[in-house]
């Protein structure tokens, strides 16, 4: 089987970072220490002209620029998007024209938060045919756009974009050892994007801890028991990162201990689709991860998709 290499990463953060003493007032009002205690401290918000486009777009240059490629030796371009999905056009073949990637297919995909583990399960299945052999696989969000103004959701989600180019059976970049995708379709109705473009969610907040923390450790665990790991094995845990209770509720169904699992959450917020990879990045220039370290990541995705990748950077 042809292998997935990570060649090239590259992310985008808004110019706009918002701490929670310059966020708008909430409803019920909440003192500084309440939102502290939340485990965010600052979020990017995207101006009007940082759209998906614009923040795909300056991802994308960046790791086409990292891997050191021409856009115009992609053969294809995946973009997952959840908080401004339309019904046509899609956003991916405004980044293939805008890059010059002109032989390269493009479509958009959905998954919310589990998009980028999906799109690079899909582009692992893309190289494993003999006419493709590069492509890139992006997340652009812009979640802030999707919450109800005053409501405690906008101290959690930031906007953010990523990409990486993926490359198959070149010596270098991270390389994809394995993934693991399930769905739990009777879980589909507990949020949703109402008739007025906000996030509406249909589950208690602490139910929703409990059932991403159950699902995170679920596919996780299957990931490393098909591959004779255990957590042992592994150098960092890298998972999507959700809210501090989720995080909390992953390490108690899983057992991961604290001083091996990185998230910037804190940061930069849930950033939705982009979460791993801009994560990723941040860790990386942070000097934390290393070539050769073995990482796992793992995501959860209303509708509700979970799933988890293993790799080596």
């Amino acid at each position: 089987m042809a292998e997935l290499r990570i060649t090239g990463l590259g992310t985008y953060l808004p110019e706009r970072l918002v701490n929670n003493r310059e966020l708008p007032a909430l409803d019920p009002p909440h003192t500084l220490a309440d939102m502290d205690k939340v485990g965010v401290r600052a979020r990017g918000i995207a101006s009007d002209g940082e759209d998906v486009l614009f923040m795909a777009l300056c991802a994308a240059e960046r790791a086409l620029a990292r891997a050191e490629v021409d856009a115009e030796s992609l053969d294809f371009v995946i973009l997952a998007n959840w908080s401004e999905r339309r019904y046509v056009p899609d956003f991916a073949p405004r980044v293939q024209h805008a890059l010059g990637a002109r032989r390269a297919f493009a479509f958009d995909i959905g998954c919310a938060c589990a998009g980028f583990i999906y799109g690079l399960t899909l582009a692992h299945g893309y190289l494993q045919n003999p006419r493709f052999s590069r492509g890139l696989v992006l997340a652009s969000d812009r979640s802030t756009r999707r919450l109800r103004p005053g409501s405690r959701a906008t101290l959690v989600f930031g906007d953010a974009a990523a990409a990486v180019v993926v490359e198959k059976d070149v010596a270098r970049g991270s390389r994809l050892l394995d993934y693991e995708l399930c769905t739990d379709g009777s879980q589909n109705e507990i949020m949703e994007v109402g008739a007025d473009g906000y996030l509406n969610p249909k589950i208690k907040q602490r139910e929703l801890n409990q059932l991403a923390g159950r699902s995170l450790a679920s596919v996780s665990r299957a990931l490393l028991e098909r591959n004779g790991l255990t957590l042992a094995d592994i150098d960092w845990l890298l998972p999507h990162s959700g809210t501090a209770g989720v995080q909390a509720m992953l390490a108690e169904h899983l057992g991961a201990p604290p001083e091996k699992t990185l998230n910037n959450l804190a940061d930069v917020g849930n950033v939705t689709s982009a979460s791993i990879p801009v994560s990723l990045d941040h860790f990386i220039k942070l000097g934390k991860l290393k070539p050769g370290d073995r990482i796992l990541s793992a995501a959860v995705g209303l509708g509700w998709q979970y799933c988890a990748v293993l790799y080596t950077l």
